[in-house]
């Protein structure tokens, strides 16, 4: 048997998963239609995410940013018996093709909502069915501190907070990147980052991964 050839971190971790089921590989499919492929989430990533999950023992759960349903997957397999995800997203198109995925999911014993529209206003829409155990936060960059508002409001005592791309892939601390931030973007993201870094507010830490997973419980 030939043994697989580990040449960067990113072949390391991959080596360590189990492949993706046809469904999440679909999602990424989709993803490379759109032109987003860049933007999915790792599998590593969207595992330790599903591990953080799954070990807080959320039951209630929304997502902010569903893009093709791929994080929702693993958000959606975190859950236990009776848990519901309420994933956001704005995209007609994206939301097409995350709800040809989800249609294939076996709902029947926890639930996936899929809102479609602006997140800002849909968050307050669903806000009735909370308190939530926790929230994803990935979407609009410049409307980060909105649903962080939204959460503090939202989310029980003990609520768990997972925001990802919270470097602007070193924008927040004044780095030249290749994507370019808006200035708008950038003061959002670290007054986002400094309110969640708050003790007296949130207990929590900043995963160095490459774009930056902020993982937060609301005390």
């Amino acid at each position: 048997m030939r043994e697989t050839v580990l040449t960067n971190k990113d072949n390391y971790l991959a080596s360590l998963l189990k492949d993706e089921t046809e469904l999440k590989q679909q999602s990424r499919k989709y993803a490379e239609e759109l032109g987003l492929a860049r933007i999915s989430i790792s599998a590593a990533e969207a595992q330790l995410i599903k591990t953080l999950v799954r070990t807080h023992g959320a039951k209630r759960f929304v997502e902010i940013g569903t893009l093709t349903g791929l994080s929702a997957q693993y958000l959606w397999e975190a859950l236990p018996e009776g848990g519901e995800l309420w994933t956001l997203e704005k995209d007609p198109k994206h939301g097409e093709m995350a709800a040809r995925i989800f249609a294939q999911l076996d709902q029947s014993k926890k639930k996936i909502h899929l809102v479609m529209g602006d997140a800002r206003e849909e968050l307050e829409k669903i806000s009735a069915a909370g308190p939530f155990d926790g929230v994803f936060i990935d979407g609009n960059k410049a409307a980060y501190f909105d649903y962080l508002t939204w959460a503090e409001k939202n989310l029980r005592s003990g609520g768990l907070i997972l925001a990802d791309n919270v470097f602007l892939s070193g924008a927040v601390w004044g780095e030249t990147t290749q994507q370019r931030f808006s200035e708008k973007q950038i003061r959002v993201m670290q007054d986002f980052n400094k309110r969640l870094a708050d003790p007296d507010l949130f207990e929590g830490a900043i995963v160095p991964t490459f774009e930056g997973l902020y993982i937060a419980i609301k005390k």
